[in-house]
């Protein structure tokens, strides 16, 4: 594991909780405006942070500001044609953070080339801040919500037969094409892996792939609106190899049925962030050797 500044993990720690926190973003009446906005005041905080601990630099506060303006006009301009325009503007935005392409974030490399087990290939990992605002940004404005735990335990539960269909045909698939074997493991890495997989990727993902994609396409059909924001996640992917572009359309598909059956975007974040830990503890990960 690469040494880091103890400082620069309080910005990720505060974006983190201003993930946590767009479960409470949701307009109600019953909510302190406080609490409404506590994922903006803690965004706010994280990005300070970042400036402070030398993570992030200060060009970065234009892009951050753009998406949060386009996001909101996507959301909440009365004309159709400015609401289309801005939601591209918030996607391409979106790609270009979460692909790193935008200046300004100086991202941890947390593992380097680390052998899990003898038989998988070499893993590197980086704590991504660009990518974790794109996912906040996009929960809040285009996702639908579970309104409580109790309603996203109840909307997880009723999809158990789904989910666990989905565990298996994906990794039962990549361990049939020879990408991963049988490998159980508890690797110390364990924990910052559970974290940063799922609010620094499994977040972002599937708010960009069902909450924003899925759910514009699901105007003209949720057949059309899954096959589309499922194949786009595989193609997305293509470039670790043409078998994990195959595997993650059969999990984007999965993952899009979800969000159609449930409406809830906690349910497809939950079953790409346990599809991704059972793969890194019962097989080869990333991949096979």
């Amino acid at each position: 594991m690469q040494a880091i500044p103890a400082l620069a993990w309080l910005p990720f720690c505060l974006l983190g909780l201003s993930i946590a926190g767009t479960g409470l973003a949701a307009a109600n009446d019953e909510r302190p405006a406080f609490l409404r906005h506590l994922w903006l005041v803690l965004l706010g905080l994280a990005t300070g942070a970042g400036l402070a601990a030398g993570v992030l630099h200060p060009v970065v506060l234009a892009s951050i500001c753009a998406l949060l303006a386009f996001a909101w006009l996507a959301s909440r301009h009365g004309k159709p044609a400015v609401r289309v325009l801005f939601t591209l503007l918030t996607l391409l935005l979106a790609l270009a953070l979460a692909v790193h392409a935008v200046p300004g974030f100086d991202n941890p490399l947390l593992l380097k080339d680390v052998q899990l087990s003898a038989a998988s290939a070499p893993y590197t990992m980086y704590a991504n801040f660009d990518k974790g605002v794109v996912g906040v940004v996009l929960l809040v404005f285009f996702c639908h919500r579970a309104s409580s735990l109790r309603d996203f335990g109840a909307a997880l539960r009723s999809q158990g037969i789904v989910l666990a269909a989905l565990l298996v045909a994906v990794l039962g698939a990549s361990w049939a094409i020879g990408f991963v074997h049988p490998d159980f493991k508890l690797s110390p890495f364990l924990p910052l892996f559970a974290v940063v997989n799922l609010l620094f990727v499994c977040v972002a993902e599937e708010a960009f792939f069902r909450g924003v994609i899925q759910g514009q396409l699901a105007r003209y059909g949720n057949t059309l609106a899954v096959a589309v924001s499922g194949l786009l996640f595989g193609a997305a992917h293509l470039g670790g190899g043409w078998q994990i572009g195959v595997l993650a359309s059969l999990a984007g598909v999965g993952y899009g049925l979800l969000y159609a059956r449930t409406r809830r975007i906690e349910i497809p974040i939950a079953a790409h962030f346990l599809l991704n830990l059972a793969h890194f503890i019962a097989f080869t990960y990333p991949r096979g050797g």
